[in-house]
């Protein structure tokens, strides 16, 4: 075990030591730091979750997938526990055994509509009306589970969206898709961002996506315009070599091939920093707006390389992996305090219903999204 941590290549830029640390926050004055902008820090590193990755992953074998959802908590824990923003880590507290209820009940629908397909079209037909009335019910209920077993502090985060926008959101979905024959994708990609952060909540202050589909839409459509651009290049290219001659057939087409392929490769890890890029730099917490300065290329380099180092290693790198792109992703964050930040961890919760909320305890659950 310990050759194998040791050959873990390191990850791909030591960010804690090139940004300073946070100054120490005075308890008696949080309100001296209002105006000011603090980085979010992680403290963890691949070697010590390759020993939590690979324990889960042999569990999880030789337990049948029995062991995932403790699989998941560890994971969750462990780097939610090395996040750090205002000297204050988070933490993740969910009950495994609600995550494998959860999956039990993903399973269930599955394959029951799976089952329904193999009768008949009207049959299949029921199987997927089945599916659309659960879906935006579990993966609501999936988001309030992570909510509220996600910790700051002292303070849960809690999520405030129902049911029935869930079930809203996904006919808007459908309708948009299929009269817009899947040109305004985007727009889904936007109404599912502004449903969690919007309803989400951190203390007594609230997150709120200012952002419009717009933005969505240049976010996914530039790599799209991008890559078209790229081939056409390549279309002249060929065109012109193939009038020169210059060289020959087969040294050609292993240029050609090789830059369709990387331009190919790079469209969705491109679409996902941009899509990063747009929701954070656009987000708030209160009146506090979040940024980001990662950059778009080098985000989508670390994605698509990620990629093909799992694949090569068989993944045995998927702990690195993982770690570079969390670590690449959080300490690219800052967060401007406009709020009192005591007002993020200290919260005094109303409870007038606690039969409502005990029942609504039971209904939330995960599906590991």
């Amino acid at each position: 075990m310990q050759n194998s941590e040791a050959s873990l290549p390191p990850v791909e830029a030591s960010f804690e030591a090139s940004w300073p640390p946070p100054p120490a926050v005075p308890t008696d004055e949080p309100n001296a730091y209002l105006g000011q902008t603090f980085r979010f820090q992680f403290r963890g590193n691949a070697r010590e979750y390759f020993g939590i990755w690979i324990v889960n992953i042999l569990l999880t074998i030789v337990t049948f997938s029995l062991y995932a959802p403790w699989a998941k908590v560890r994971r969750l824990r462990y780097f939610y526990g090395n996040t750090v923003f205002y000297r204050r880590k988070f933490d993740f507290t969910g009950v495994p055994t609600r995550i494998l209820i959860g999956r039990i009940i993903a399973l269930g629908v599955y394959f029951g509509a799976s089952a329904l397909a193999q009768v008949s079209w009207q049959a299949s037909l029921i199987g997927f009306l089945i599916i659309f009335l659960l879906v935006p019910w579990l993966v609501r209920s999936t988001i309030r589970f992570r909510a509220r077993n996600s910790k700051f502090g002292n303070s849960r985060f809690y999520f405030t969206g129902t049911t029935k926008e869930a079930y809203i959101l996904a006919l808007k979905g459908i309708l948009i898709y299929i009269f817009t024959l899947g040109i305004f994708f985007p727009v889904l990609f936007w109404y599912f961002k502004k449903y969690t952060l919007d309803n989400l909540q951190l203390g007594q202050l609230r997150f709120e996506l200012h952002a419009d589909w717009p933005d969505y839409m240049r976010a996914m459509y530039v790599p799209v315009f991008l890559f078209i651009g790229i081939v056409f290049v390549l279309g002249l290219f060929v065109a012109f070599t193939l009038q020169v001659g210059s060289s020959s057939p087969t040294q050609f087409g292993i240029i050609v091939a090789v830059i369709y392929m990387i331009a190919a490769f790079m469209i969705w890890p491109l679409m996902m920093a941009r899509i990063f890029i747009t929701t954070w730099n656009k987000a708030t917490l209160g009146r506090s707006p979040f940024q980001t300065d990662c950059g778009q290329m080098h985000y989508a380099w670390i994605v698509m390389t990620n990629w093909i180092l799992k694949i090569l290693s068989l993944g045995l790198l998927s702990a690195w992996a993982a770690v570079r792109l969390y670590q690449y992703q959080i300490v690219s964050l800052t967060l401007t305090l406009k709020n009192d930040p005591d007002r993020m961890y200290n919260l005094a919760q109303d409870d007038p219903n606690a039969i409502a909320e005990e029942l609504s305890d039971i209904f939330d659950i995960d599906i590991s999204l």
